[in-house]
Formats: structure tokens, sequence, C-alpha cells
């Protein structure tokens, strides 16, 4: 079918009707940034009545614009047309995102600047039209940067623009007069027009009004994923639907790309957190032999040398459980893992256990470290009392470890502010040891990294300590520094701010492991697949004064568990034959009995896994005898 010819005003008044329906802003400037032309909608994305917008220069809305570049910024866009999103500042001040699609035009030896501008401020998609209120809006028409098909009634194409040519390999005769299901693939084609009748005779409308992303074909067969935004306008010769298309292969390939790498890094992540499970399992398996036996060993008849020589031993392996612990806190905070769990505590208790821990090394150094607290400081807090003694243990350790012997540590906390039920803490950890320069702090702070090369052989530890340390007063919501100088010591200085609290329970009650199973009698399974740590428990629960029955996997524990009638089952999770998650679901189906996860596996993960599945508690190795008591003590 020919193209259609129309009148030169029945035209201008057709495409005028064309921009005033368009659901985008569209304005067109001279060399000078002036407003020459806009649309209604156009006026109203800016807050400004239309005879206003009239009248606006493009810094009125764009402060930003380079008006005195705007001839060679239009030539350029008249080479290369281009769509990218900024800022517009409505009338009222306020700040909105907008996608623009600007075109440069030169006629008549003047230059010009045309733009549709679409607020994507509540990522709203919406259709850019061409507009233009004077002879040239044809010309103007034609360039619009993306596809544009005007369609009559019965899906015959009337109108094109250069874009839709090059997007689709036709040219414009051989698009002009045919059926727009020429682009739709196959298994759409047939019921294109059918939809058209529809709308026609319902009015009832999936897609037009609306942004969809759908599959076009080219003049080739090859397909394109197109975003489309369809409208329609009524003028004297009946609806004409227009569609702007927009091809999106290049945007699915970036989130394809992204998906991909979203799926790698989630593959990484999940196979770094296996690994580090399995890490620990195996290293916490011989540590629970190891700690375990020697802190029976320490309970039995030796001389001072033996004692000495047993206590070296118990302090190596708190150490290596200590980088191990590091090693895993890093990774929980990368993966998003560790939690921040808050409850009341004493505030002083805190601080004595904390020395409490590095007791042993301050006494064989010979260091005093003094506490300086400010009358102040509430002694009960709400907060996370676990992670605020890791980070002052971290810190004190080190100040510890870089002071000479005899030297001097000093811990101080101050009040900064207070307000209702909040308080906001400074805590100082002051040395008089080796110091640092300013290159030395900016890497102090880095994962597996050490002020100064070297230090690690001299000092020992992981690197990891301050690190967690960061991370961790993050997490609570504070911050952390340090201030030092070459071979002046050092002041690490973190402030966090915690909830006033109340007094806390006391549970610390002297168990008398003499009588101790007389006072909680049990009948107890033990589920381990280990011979050491079978070795182990046997020790302990002698030493508690129980007999208890051994399983070496799940599947003997299931068999024992229905032919006995525990009180207790300790529970491994990691064993051959059967796991310890399905032998808990196993035993648990016949009776009720108290099930305590007794593992090296330490991932939070883990332990949702075992109260999932219906144990009562969770412990990790390496296991103590006063926590064994403990916990026997807590289920009777």
């Amino acid at each position: 079918m020919a193209k259609k010819k129309l009148e030169s005003k029945k035209e201008l008044d057709f495409l005028k009707n064309l921009v005033e329906n368009s659901p985008d802003g569209i304005h067109i400037l001279d060399q000078i940034g002036d407003v020459i032309y806009c649309s209604q909608r156009f006026a109203v994305l800016l807050g400004y009545s239309y005879k206003e917008a009239l009248n606006l220069n493009v810094r009125d809305w764009d402060r930003q614009f380079p008006v005195d570049q705007l001839v060679p910024v239009i030539k350029d866009l008249i080479e290369k047309p281009r769509m990218f999103e900024t800022k517009h500042e409505k009338k009222s001040g306020e700040i909105i995102d907008v996608e623009i699609n600007a075109k440069g035009i030169e006629l008549d030896g003047q230059f010009y600047l045309y733009a549709t501008s679409r607020d994507i401020s509540n990522s709203k998609e919406e259709v850019l039209l061409n507009r233009k209120n004077n002879a040239k809006l044809n010309s103007i028409f034609k360039t619009i940067p993306d596809a544009f098909f005007v369609i009559d009634h019965r899906g015959i194409i009337e109108t094109v623009n250069k874009k839709a040519t090059e997007m689709f390999g036709y040219n414009e005769n051989e698009l002009i007069g045919k059926n727009i299901s020429m682009i739709v693939p196959p298994e759409h084609s047939k019921g294109h027009d059918n939809y058209i009748k529809r709308y026609l005779d319902s009015g009832v409308a999936r897609i037009i009004g609306k942004s969809r992303e759908l599959e076009a074909i080219d003049n080739k067969g090859k397909r394109i994923p197109i975003s489309i935004n369809l409208g329609e306008v009524k003028t004297d010769d009946g609806i004409l639907f227009i569609g702007i298309i927009r091809d999106i292969t290049e945007i699915k390939e970036n989130q394809l790309n992204l998906e991909q790498s979203r799926n790698e890094a989630l593959a990484a992540e999940k196979a770094k957190s296996l690994f580090l499970a399995n890490m620990s399992h195996e290293i916490r398996t011989p540590m629970n032999g190891i700690l375990g036996m020697v802190s029976l060993l320490h309970d039995t008849d030796l001389d001072k040398n033996q004692k000495e020589m047993v206590s070296i031993v118990n302090s190596c392996g708190d150490s290596l459980l200590t980088i191990i612990n590091d090693i895993l806190d890093v990774s929980k905070i990368e993966s998003g893992k560790l939690l921040i769990e808050n409850s009341h505590f004493d505030l002083l208790k805190a601080i004595d256990e904390v020395i409490y821990l590095i007791s042993n090394m301050v006494s064989e150094r010979g260091i005093t470290i003094q506490t300086k607290i400010s009358p102040e400081v509430p002694i009960y807090l709400f907060s996370d009392a676990v992670r605020l003694r890791q980070i002052l243990t971290n810190l004190l350790n080190n100040a510890v470890k870089f002071s000479p012997n005899g030297g001097e540590v000093t811990l101080s906390i101050s009040t900064l502010s207070s307000i209702k039920d909040k308080v906001r803490l400074k805590f100082e950890v002051k040395d008089n040891g080796i110091g640092m320069s300013k290159e030395e702090q900016t890497r102090l702070f880095k994962e597996f990294s050490q002020a100064e090369e070297g230090i690690t052989r001299r000092f020992g530890g992981t690197g990891l300590g301050l690190s967690i340390c960061l991370k961790l007063t993050e997490m609570m919501g504070g911050n952390i520094r340090v201030e030092s100088k070459k071979g002046k010591g050092s002041n690490f200085i973190f402030e966090l701010e915690f909830k006033t609290g109340k007094k806390p329970s006391s549970e610390k009650v002297e168990l008398d492991y003499e009588f101790f199973s007389n006072t909680y009698p049990h009948k107890i399974l033990v589920v381990e697949d280990n011979k050491i740590n079978q070795k182990l428990a046997s020790k302990m629960f002698e030493k508690l004064g129980y007999d208890y029955d051994l399983a070496e996997n799940g599947k003997i524990a299931v068999e024992l568990a229905s032919k006995n009638s525990y009180s207790l089952v300790f529970m491994d999770m990691q064993m051959p034959i059967m796991d310890g998650i399905t032998a808990t679901k196993e035993i648990l189906k016949e009776r009720e009995v108290t099930i305590i996860a007794m593992t090296a596996n330490v991932l939070q993960e883990d332990k949702d896994r075992c109260f999932e599945v219906g144990m009562k508690d969770f412990i990790t190795k390496p296991i103590k005898l006063s926590l064994l008591a403990k916990t026997i003590k807590k289920h009777s």
C-alpha cells in the first residue's frame, strides 16, 4: 500500500497531536540553551506552567549544563544521538532523576537540541515521543533515537523513523503499508491483529500505556529483545497506535552477565564456607583430644615441672584455637553470617574476664595492667558482651605483646554522651611499646596484614585481630582508630553506643565433680566416631561418675535408643554410615529424649540445623570438663 499523503496543515496537526499525547516531556533548545518549544508534559514534569516553561533556559533545571559549549555538544549529538540519565531541578527545588534521549539538529544553518525527558524517580518507564510545534516537526520526528512506529486500527504501518529501519534492517518502503506482525515472532504474529480487534471492541488493553519486554525479529529472522511502549491517539482518520521500541540486547546481556557473576560468587562463597566448615571440623576434632586430655591430665598428681609442661601445652592449644576462631570470624563477617546478640551484662565483670584470659602472658612478661573507669560509666549495659570482650581481648593482647618486659598497659573507659537510656562510651587501650609510623598505621586494620614486615616472626599472630576489631565495632555501630608514634607506644581508641542494662542473674555455681552423678543422675548415650574423642569422653564422664553407652555412628545410635531409655544423648554431627542430623530425626520419631549436639561444626547454619531437627542444646569442640558438667546440670 502506498504511503498515505497528508495535507501540510493536517500533517502538522497530526504530529502535534502525537507530541501532546506523548507520556514524556519534550523540549527543543536553541544554541544558547533557551526553550523554543516544549510540550505541556514537559512543563508539568518541571512544575511550571506552560507559559513559564516556554521562557526557561536549560540552566533553570540543569545548573551544570554546559551552555557555553552547547553548539559543539549539538554537533556531537548530530553524529551520535544518545541516551543518558541525569537530574532535573523542579520549580519547587525538588531534584528528580530523569532519562534523556537527545539528538542534535541543524536546520538552515541553525543548531537545535531536541530531547525527551522521562521521569525515572519512581522507576516509571515512559514512552519517548517526538514533539515539535512548527513546520520542522516532521524532520525532528524522523530523528528520534528509538524505533518509532505508527500503525492504524488494522495493524498497518503508516509511519516509521530512521531508527526503526536501522534496527530491523528494512528500508522505509519495505515497512510502510505492511502489517506490524512482520516484526513479531511467528508464534505471536497470527494473534496480533486479533489483539487489536479485541481492544477496539472491548476497550480492554493489556499493554497500551505500559512498558513491556518482548521479542521482535529483523529482516533476517534474528530475534531481538526489546522494550516497547504503546500509546494511542485519536485523529480525524480514526485511532492510531504509537509504538516506541528500544533494543535491549545489551541490557539483557549485562543482566545475564550479572546473574552469571552472582551465581559464580554464590558458588565460590558456598565452596569457601564448606571448606572452612570442613577445615574447622578437621582441626577441632584433634584439638578436642589435645585440650580435653590436657585439662584432665592437669588434675592428676603431677610434680612442678610436669604441671608447667602441661600448662605450656594448654596455652599453645588455646592460642591455636584463637587463630582458628579468628579465621572463622573473618569468614562469618564477610558473608554476613556473624550476628550481634544483645543481652544484659556487667561491664566490670566482662573486663575482669578479659584480663583473666591474658593473665598468664601478663605475669610472664612482668607487665602491669591498669584500669581507669570514670565514675559516670554505667556498670550494667545491654549489648553484645561476647563481641565487646573479643575486641578488648584483641587490643589488650596486642598491647601486652608489643610492650617491653616490665611495661605498663592502661585500659580507660569514659562517657562521651548519655541521653535517656543510651550511653556512648570511649574505650582506650594504651601501651608504651614499639609504636608505629603513620605509614605503618595505614596497613593496621587490613586482613592478614601487620604494621611491619617481620612482626609475625617476632611477636606471633595472624594479622586478623585488628581487622576483626574494626569490623565488630562497625557492626555494633561504632568506630575504632589508633594514635601512635614510632618507639613511643600506641593508643587504640574505640567508641560504642550501648543501652543501659539491668543486673544479670548470676550463673556461676561451683560444681562438685565427686558427687556430680548422684546429684544429677542420667542414663547417657554418647554418639562419636573418632577414637580419640571416644577416649576423651570416657575419661570426662568417668570423672563425673557416669557410666554411659557408646555408638560409633548414627545407625548404631538409633538402634541403641530404640532399646534403652536414655535421658541424655550427646550427638556428633559428621559420622560415617549415618550422620547426627539423620540419627536425631529417627530417634525422635520413636520417643522424646534430650539430644545435645557435641560437635566440631561451629558455623551458625550448623547450629540452626541441629535445633531445627529437635536437638535441645549445642556445644562445640574442644569440650572441657566444666562445660560438659554445666550442660548436664542445665538439662537435669
